[in-house]
């Protein structure tokens, strides 16, 4: 009978002593804050627009100074005040992704949490490749047109007409590679200088899902800056490069189309330069590659070109050819960087700017910007299924006959890539 008492007497003690470390828990848990992840559900498979909620728990009286949300590592939005939501483009690949909150207190106390996605299986993959083309529409008076439809537009390939798949005025995510001409010319009027403002103010435009590339030139083409959606990695980028060496145009627009071929996303080059491709010396060529190979690697990799040239005389200099055997060159009079940059824009759907002025850069940055935040998706499958890698030539018209359109010219039908065994 004892032992039976004594038995019942500790058991009593250790419910009492549960029950008080539950209680202390349970205080200890409610001076911490706390985040949950409401949406996306764990191991769900996101595309495309996706709605990521959370909840918040708070000790009382304390202030959320802001929530970083993450995906795969990088920041894709900042939230200050609820609802402690956000949209955020998952993209069209059905990538497997992690999802990070950072819950940020005014008295510096934090709290984490995480959320897995997962990557889209599907049982049957069809051979079908759409044809992507990003519009701009401009009526007579260069005003953006931004109320178009579907059946407002017409697209044949080769002459035949094609039936449109896919079509919004939602922007897809943009990849921006920013290239900086830093000859030794760019030291005139303080050409970098200004140039290195604007380009800093044109990061503005980048959005959570954006990323850009930072591109310097001169005799060599550097990559200042990988692709990154870190604003100050990218700012610091652009002011860290400096004048120096000739001019190696058509290299960095080939090398560049190169490095954007493989991202996702609406691919965009904003070139800025001052003067024709040649080296320092002007008694050779700048680059190793011809205006016709960089213009070519950029059809190939879907690349946009907005040119932007600064100088007041880029209409009456002209390029130059260079005969390869002799090394001899001469001035191509049917050919000036002014039409030279505008060829660019004009063949890959972008837009050529000029400046005569460094101090007008910003507003040059701006327009670009403005054709981009501007822009119809219009997606086809092609009628035609072979592919044999030629160039398929594209005419997009408007039912409005006055409307101006511009968006590349065309591209190349890419081969299917061989299966390794």
């Amino acid at each position: 009978m004892q032992d039976s008492a004594e038995r019942r007497r500790l058991a009593r003690g250790s419910t009492l002593l549960l029950a008080l470390l539950c209680a202390a828990s349970a205080l200890r848990a409610a001076d911490e804050p706390a985040v949950r992840f409401v949406k996306p559900r764990e191991l769900a498979t996101v595309l495309g627009p996706t709605t990521i909620e959370l909840e918040v728990d708070l000790p009382e009286n304390a202030t959320i100074a802001r929530i970083e949300l993450l995906a795969d590592g990088k920041r894709i939005a900042t939230i200050t005040e609820p609802p402690w939501a956000t949209s955020w483009d998952a993209g069209t690949e059905g990538r497997a992704h992690l999802l990070e909150a950072l819950l940020l207190l005014d008295d510096g106390r934090r709290a984490r949490a995480t959320r897995r996605t997962s990557r889209l299986v599907v049982n049957q993959v069809e051979d079908i490749d759409l044809v992507n083309l990003y519009v701009v529409v401009r009526d007579r008076a260069g005003r953006h047109v931004t109320d178009l439809l579907a059946d407002d537009f017409a697209i044949t390939e080769d002459n035949v007409a094609q039936s449109i798949e896919r079509f919004t005025t939602t922007d897809k995510p943009l990849r921006v590679a920013l290239v900086l001409d830093c000859s030794l010319s760019m030291e005139k009027d303080e050409r970098l200088g200004k140039a290195q403002k604007a380009a800093l103010a044109f990061l503005d435009i980048l959005g959570p899902a954006d990323e850009g590339i930072v591109v310097s030139f001169n005799d060599t083409v550097q990559v200042a800056q990988d692709l990154s959606s870190d604003k100050v990695a990218l700012g610091l980028a652009i002011e860290g490069t400096r004048p120096s060496g000739g001019t190696a145009l058509y290299d960095a627009v080939w090398k560049t189309a190169r490095l954007l071929e493989s991202f996702e996303g609406r691919r965009v080059l904003v070139l800025l330069s001052d003067g024709r491709d040649e080296a320092s010396s002007g008694l050779e060529p700048g680059s190793l590659h011809t205006v016709e190979e960089a213009l070519d690697q950029a059809l190939r990799s879907e690349v946009m070109i907005f040119p932007i040239g600064l100088g007041r005389d880029l209409g009456r200099t002209f390029v130059r050819r260079w005969d390869d055997l002799q090394g001899l060159s001469n001035l191509d009079t049917s050919m000036s960087v002014a039409a030279l940059l505008e060829r660019l824009a004009d063949s890959t759907g972008g837009r050529a700017v000029m400046s005569a002025d460094p101090g007008r850069l910003r507003k040059a940055f701006e327009e670009i910007a403005t054709d981009l935040r501007h822009q119809y998706s219009i997606a086809y499958s092609s009628t035609n299924s072979v592919r044999d890698g030629k160039w398929r030539a594209i005419s997009l018209t408007a039912a409005r006959s006055e409307l101006e359109i511009v968006t590349r010219k065309g591209y190349y039908a890419r081969k299917p890539e061989k299966t390794r065994r």
